[in-house]
């Protein structure tokens, strides 16, 4: 049950609460914390035979079978894309939610899976892609055997390492022919525009804003922006763009079509030591070579609102589409609606 009033900070705990519960891990629920709000409230619930004489029988007790969709993710970072170019602010807070309940949309069946959209139309491609790297970052940094922070961390990277494209004009980003010299121009400023964007946003967000800055520069110097002095990226940095490349090769771009799983794979494994880093490039294939049956293309489709909405209706976590014989008023709501109640190359 998820009352009235309740924050994103809440919404949040209870959202690593689920990863826990789903993971295997010791989840810190209210019962072994009472000093943390009862508004979100989680548990069993039973029927005593015997309690009332028309109590409802157990078997005519509708069963929500529980399926994962990313439509509120994908609608509250097209809502953040949209804060920024509109206001230069970065909703930190809604960012770091969709992290977590990507998170758990990847632990929900008791192994990895990776949940990567499909794309629609090209002007979507920086909202879908987005979620992608994120998605496949923390897959990558959890094979990599980093700890639940540090792969929280890197995702929150992975889903602002474009932000700078949001100062790119429409029309350069789903040009279908050669961009121009001035049009690349524009394009290749994007990374320095991500990292300003976020560092103006909070200041504690280095990781973020280093991966923003770097995911376009390859191991060997090459790429943009170009640095002054050669040096070595951060290590996030070099996890992101595996990641970013992968999706956009596996991707249909206005200049070309997607490629299939295994070329890209064999490419970046050819670009290995010159293009990526060898020990993370030789993960992340192992990886999604592993995983590769498990990889759920979701095409990006909300679903239509219910036809006559229950306002009693609890609302679903965000990632969970919940379904069952009674309506779920707020399934398709985004969560940046929910903050605002509570408070060529591949590119």
């Amino acid at each position: 049950e998820i009352d009235a009033g309740v924050t994103l900070e809440e919404f949040a705990a209870f959202l690593s609460d689920v990863q826990a519960r789903l993971s295997g891990m010791s989840a810190d629920t209210t019962l072994m914390r009472p000093e943390r709000s009862t508004r979100i409230r989680v548990g069993a619930v039973g029927l005593r035979e015997g309690v009332r004489d028309n109590a409802v029988a157990p078997a005519s007790i509708a069963t929500a079978t529980v399926a994962y969709s990313l439509d509120e993710e994908t609608d509250t970072v097209r809502w953040i894309h949209e804060e920024v170019a509109a206001r230069d602010e970065l909703p930190l807070l809604e960012a770091e939610t969709v992290v977590r309940s990507l998170s758990v949309a990847m632990h929900g069946t008791g192994q990895i899976v990776v949940p990567l959209l499909r794309l629609k139309r090209f002007d979507q491609y920086t909202t879908t892609h987005s979620v992608n790297v994120a998605v496949l970052t923390m897959a990558l940094a959890e094979a990599l055997g980093f700890g639940a922070q540090d792969v929280r961390a890197f995702g929150t990277a992975g889903l602002l390492h474009d932000l700078g494209k949001v100062r790119v004009p429409k029309e350069i980003l789903v040009k279908p022919g050669k961009l121009t010299d001035e049009e690349r121009a524009v394009l290749n400023r994007h990374p320095v525009d991500g990292a300003r964007i976020i560092l103006e946003g909070d200041e504690h967000l280095g990781l973020a804003a280093a991966v923003a800055y770097e995911h376009h520069i390859m191991i060997d110097g090459h790429g943009y922006p170009q640095l002054h002095f050669r040096r070595e990226c951060h290590y996030a940095s070099r996890v992101v763009h595996v990641c970013d490349v992968f999706d956009a090769l596996r991707t249909d771009r206005p200049y070309r079509a997607a490629w299939e799983t295994e070329r890209a794979l064999q490419y970046i494994e050819e670009r290995s030591g010159v293009e990526f880093d060898a020990e993370i490039a030789k993960t992340f294939v192992a990886m999604m070579r592993r995983l590769e049956c498990l990889v759920t293309p979701l095409s990006e489709n909300p679903p239509a609102p219910a036809a006559h909405p229950d306002p009693a209706a609890p609302l679903p976590a965000p990632g969970l589409a919940v379904s069952s014989s009674a309506p779920a008023a707020a399934a398709g709501a985004p969560l940046a609606s929910l903050a605002s109640q509570s408070t060529s190359e591949p590119s």
